[in-house]
């Protein structure tokens, strides 16, 4: 008389099981925006946060620069300095939720999201700078626009993988990347440290390809901590060693990167740099999500299609906002080689009067 209890408690256990596998399927299936994961919304808000503030940063310093030019009474100096380090503060500051959503949304997602604050900058600018919009930066624009969509409303969302304890790492094959990376990071930064030889005909690809790399390589670390768990004290260090070693290395990277801008800055045309770094830089973070961190593998064609050909979208757009002007290189190189030109006229010029004079 048991026996109809207990095939009715394993056919409810199997339907259950059943009906539980056909709803993760449902949620796998729908778009991004619609799975209802709270550590997508916290790490998509601050991807948002991200983009505001580092934009308002950026736009203040610019509006700070565009003042000091002009011949102000020493009040408007003020009024510089306390807008230039306003957007300092602001730019530094937006570094915090960035980290933090690396950590809680795939990498994908953070890259788009970068590539359209692109957008935000040029409506500040369009805004309070007066620096007018043409057609290219409208279509841009709107390439940027549809390009975040699309990976937001399709793209991979949080995994469902808790942290991993112990001092392994959820993705083994990061180890061989990093190492390679490294290599050529190693590789570039000395073809832009080399004052002689032939390799100096290649210096001025090897800063923004080295800014590139090594912010890449700063974003693949900081994405690999959100998968490995975090030290609750001092003494939970020896067990969580792989975590403490990727956050040391992930802060080394950051210190080069922020090395290399300000070398740049100094160096280099911003017209060159900033677009063809951020190019690099963006292609490689997607090349990660795809192949080390693997964010499209449980999505259907039909999504990973779309999300790809989104994010792609999004990177033609902001190189369409700020395309790199290489010829601003080339008129550089002019004017050094006739400013070297006029010097040696200048010194043959004087060692011929030093020969009449003797």
């Amino acid at each position: 008389w048991l026996k109809p209890f207990w095939l009715k408690e394993l056919f409810d256990r199997k339907l259950q099981r059943l009906l539980q596998r056909r709803r993760a399927r449902a949620v796998d299936d729908r778009p991004l925006l619609m799975a209802g994961s709270d550590t997508f919304c916290i790490g998509l808000g601050l991807c948002l946060l991200n983009c505001f503030l580092s934009s308002v940063g950026f736009t203040l310093q610019r509006k700070a620069q565009l003042l000091s030019e002009r011949e102000s009474a020493p009040e408007d100096r003020w009024t510089c300095q306390l807008l230039w380090g306003a957007g300092v503060a602001l730019y530094i500051g937006a570094s915090a939720p960035d980290v933090l959503a690396y950590a809680l949304v795939p990498q994908v997602v953070c890259t788009t999201v970068a590539c359209f604050r692109l957008v935000v900058v040029t409506a500040l600018a369009h805004a309070f700078l007066q620096e007018r919009v043409q057609r290219r930066e409208v279509v841009g624009m709107a390439c940027c626009s549809m390009g975040m969509s699309l990976c937001l409303l399709y793209g991979p969302r949080s995994l469902d993988a808790g942290p991993l304890p112990g001092g392994d790492l959820y993705h083994p094959q990061l180890w061989a990347y990093l190492v390679v990376g490294a290599c050529l990071l190693a590789a570039t930064l000395m073809v832009e440290h080399t004052d002689t030889g032939w390799l100096t005909r290649v210096r001025s690809a090897a800063l923004p390809l080295a800014t590139g790399l090594a912010f890449a390589l700063e974003k693949l670390l900081n994405t690999e901590l959100g998968f490995l768990e975090a030290p609750r004290s001092l003494g939970g260090v020896a067990k969580t060693r792989a975590w403490c070693c990727l956050a040391a290395l992930m802060c080394a990277l950051g210190l080069v990167d922020f090395y290399l801008n300000i070398r740049a800055a100094a160096r280099m045309p911003m017209q060159v740099f900033l677009p063809v770094s951020f190019a690099l830089a963006t292609s490689l973070q997607f090349f990660q999500a795809m192949f080390i961190f693997g964010e499209f593998a449980s999505m259907g064609p039909s999504r990973a299609a779309l999300s790809i050909a989104g994010a792609v979208v999004a990177l033609a757009g902001a190189l369409l906002i700020q395309p790199p002007k290489f010829g601003v290189v080339g008129a550089a190189v002019a004017d050094i080689g006739a400013e070297l030109a006029d010097s040696e006229r200048k010194l043959s010029f004087m060692a011929t009067c030093r020969d009449d004079n003797t």
